[in-house]
């Protein structure tokens, strides 16, 4: 049994987020509160331990349903390279963007630079 399925959403109002597939997440709403380093970064270590221990190669992290982050939410998907980088790049993030969603062109294009080897994008509509 996978570790994934027992990762617990975090409970945010404006906040959607499931796991339709077991290697595939998908976030929906937007992440406005003003610490979701608190809020949502718990649940992002959760997902990642779980991944870890799962021994899965590669997580579909769909975001194209997230109309709008915070600065500071943006900087849990740059940790969460980081924990991937820290192990040793266990396994790939492959993130699934919306091309007419302006932050998301910015930040994962910009985060894509930061770490090519652990991230790669594509973009849906």
């Amino acid at each position: 049994m996978s570790r994934m399925e027992h990762v617990t959403p975090p409970r945010l109002e404006t906040l959607h987020v499931r796991f339709p597939q077991p290697k595939t997440l998908v976030f929906t709403g937007t992440i406005t509160s003003k610490d979701p380093g608190a809020d949502v970064g718990p649940f992002i270590r959760a997902v990642h331990e779980a991944a870890l221990s799962d021994q899965i190669d590669e997580l579909r992290v769909d975001v194209s349903g997230l109309s709008f982050v915070n600065s500071s939410a943006i900087r849990l998907f740059v940790d969460w390279a980081g924990w991937i980088r820290a192990s040793n790049g266990k396994y790939k993030l492959r993130f699934a963007t919306n091309r007419h969603v302006t932050w998301q062109k910015t930040s994962f294009m910009a985060l894509k630079t930061l770490a090519e080897d652990i991230l790669s994008i594509e973009q849906v509509d």
